[in-house]
């Protein structure tokens, strides 16, 4: 079964990790290094990332979409990141598949 990974600063990973989360907390000069181990793992189905780490890495993130069939990158909000506050995760997941959740 595919888990759904979160990658980012440690009270958006503390937040996700108490619904169930599996959760990498990476500073941003260890996130590419961080998000190649989370692809890495066979279980890997959907790995959130937040605004700040994704920022320099959004080459790496669209060949992980494309050329990775089984794991989707998806950037989110950070907890304390004010833009994109309105949206909930499920809206992100929804436009990151490209469906109607």
């Amino acid at each position: 079964m595919k888990k759904i990974y979160i990658m980012g600063d440690v009270h958006t990973v503390s937040a996700f990790r108490l619904s169930g989360v599996e959760g990498v907390v990476a500073p941003p000069d260890h996130a590419e290094a961080t998000l190649d181990e989370i692809v890495g793992k066979a279980d890997a189905g959907i790995i959130m990332l937040t605004s700040d780490l994704a920022l320099n890495l959004q080459e790496r993130i669209t060949e992980i979409n494309l050329n990775v069939p089984e794991t989707v990158v998806i950037e989110i909000p950070g907890i304390d990141d004010t833009k994109g506050l309105g949206r909930s995760v499920m809206s992100y997941v929804s436009e990151a598949l490209g469906i109607s959740l």
